[in-house]
């Protein structure tokens, strides 16, 4: 993998939470062994990639497609070629 481009991730999202949604999310991360910003992200961006299995969407999951070709992300690629 020596064509792969690091990734640098420097930006951030922000949302609120209760304290008790807060505790709750860093118990279940603590949990799976997951630093709970690498669990928030992971989420986050399988609800953004299930946007690609509803029909309303189609010129956004063909601009994300093209976004992943440009990017030369396969993983994704794959993942979405697979029924």
């Amino acid at each position: 993998m020596a064509n792969r481009k690091e990734i640098t991730r420097d930006d951030y999202i922000k949302f609120r939470v209760s304290k008790e949604e807060k505790e709750l999310f860093y118990k279940y991360a603590e949990e799976l062994g997951v630093n709970p910003s690498r669990l928030a992200r992971n989420i986050i961006l399988m609800q953004a990639e299930s946007i690609l299995n509803k029909p309303l969407y189609i010129p956004i999951s063909k601009a994300y497609i093209k976004y992943c070709e440009v990017t030369n992300n396969k993983e994704v690629l794959e993942r979405i070629k697979q029924p």
